[in-house]
């Protein structure tokens, strides 16, 4: 008759041992946070949170706005003071909304753990009516049919006896499915923890980041005041200072480029819009292809620009593997180059380029999926800040290159910017594939 809880003994002994382990875990990253809050005081701070978050985040648009209502007017040093300035007040504000989703977030975690904990304690609680259960169960297992039937004084008092035990069956079945789902749900809610935590570390890294980047801009305003004394003759022989220097390093980029794109000749992917996704939010500063905008040294421009404050986060595009990476003071600065070749880009396989990083979290050979955090946006190698002084220099530039002929080449020049590694091959216009 009780056979069946014989067979599961096995599995029964497995379960109890996982949930120990889980119980363990649990218990060393639960968040002190959650002690003391309720459910409702927690989702009401993260009310509050997000609609303080949300006009920060629209404080940071409307600078956006008038950095690139500013930067298309003419290049003066009144109208460079102007640009940092504005570019001060964004950065400052863009601290102050990844302040608040810190916040968010260690909220969230309090939520979770709080979650984990009525879990645990639930578990604990169907754990103890089992126990009970598999007690009697294993003590009327001792004792035969017969036995029973000759312990009751009548056939009525041994019919209750059968359905008592038919009833403790039942209860016991569902007392194992109940914890059974307690722990499906408890393994779904560390995974989120897990997921908050992981979150908030990339939020902690930005802040840092961009809390330095806050330090170069002001730095940079002093040293511009300090080089022109406010004079418009001085600003514009900086500016001529910084051409030769751009010149040389677009050149280097655009003649590696031109010569794999003259092999591969009429070999080109047509427009497939949608195929990937934009890598960060952000202001588009430059287009691709021909830019008429001589003072930098070069004519055509190889990708996109994407402006916002420093440290902002970098997503991969698509799903891929990590090509190559670089660093240095050339070219594209910190770089990460991701290859798209399977699923959707198997018939089309493409590079992404994620230029001017301030730091990068991929490493060659990585597998990526899309949504990925590739780096936070900064201010290194070849950007307009050698020409127009740091203050203009963040930005993500974005490049796809053609699979076919994509390589890295070393620096030209480790003379004057060190050693530094320069991706090339044929590009299309990002745009068309966003």
């Amino acid at each position: 008759m009780f056979n069946y809880l014989k067979q599961n003994n096995n599995s029964w002994k497995t379960l109890i041992s996982c949930l120990l382990i889980v119980g363990v875990v649990v218990a060393f990253s639960s968040d002190p946070k959650a002690a003391g809050q309720t459910a409702d005081d927690l989702s009401q701070q993260k009310q509050d949170k997000q609609a303080q978050l949300d006009a920060v985040l629209k404080k940071i648009a409307d600078y956006s706005t008038e950095i690139k209502q500013a930067q298309s007017q003419a290049n003066t040093l009144k109208n460079a003071l102007n640009i940092i300035n504005l570019q001060i007040a964004e950065t400052t504000a863009q601290i102050e909304a990844t302040s608040d989703k810190i916040d968010a977030a260690n909220l969230e975690i309090a939520d979770v753990t709080d979650k984990i904990v009525q879990t645990q304690a639930s578990i604990a609680k169907e754990k103890t009516v089992l126990k009970t259960l598999v007690s009697d169960i294993n003590d009327l297992d001792q004792r035969s049919p017969l036995e029973i039937a000759l312990e009751n004084d009548n056939f009525q008092q041994f019919l209750d006896q059968v359905q008592y035990v038919s009833s403790i069956q039942e209860q016991s079945q569902e007392a194992l499915t109940k914890i059974k789902q307690l722990e499906a749900d408890l393994q779904i809610r560390q995974a989120d923890l897990k997921a908050e935590k992981s979150s908030l570390d990339d939020l902690l890294a930005q802040l840092d980041l961009t809390k330095s980047g806050l330090a170069d801009q002001r730095t940079q305003k002093q040293q511009i005041l300090d080089q022109t004394k406010g004079q418009e003759k001085a600003y514009q022989r900086l500016l001529t200072d910084s051409q030769g220097q751009e010149e040389q390093l677009a050149k280097e980029i655009n003649d590696l480029d031109d010569a794999i794109s003259a092999k591969l000749g009429n070999k080109r992917l047509s427009a497939i819009h949608g195929l990937l996704a934009y890598p960060m939010e952000g202001t588009l500063t430059q287009g691709y292809g021909n830019t008429g905008f001589t003072a930098l040294g070069y004519t055509f421009h190889n990708g996109i620009d994407l402006a916002g404050p420093p440290g902002t986060p970098i997503y991969a595009a698509g799903d891929g593997t990590v090509a190559a990476t670089g660093t240095g003071s050339g070219a594209y600065g910190n770089w990460v180059a991701i290859k798209h070749d399977t699923g959707k880009f198997a018939a089309h396989p493409i590079i992404t380029l994620y230029g001017h990083m301030e730091s990068f979290r991929m490493s060659t050979g990585q597998t990526v999926k899309l949504g990925d955090l590739v780096g936070f946006e900064g201010n290194t190698g070849n950007t307009t800040r050698l020409l127009y002084g740091p203050h203009r220099g963040y930005h993500l530039h974005f490049t796809v290159f053609d699979a076919d002929g994509f390589g890295v080449a070393d620096g030209a020049y480790p003379k004057i910017y060190g050693p530094y590694q320069v991706p090339y091959g044929a590009t299309y216009n990002p745009l068309d594939f966003l």
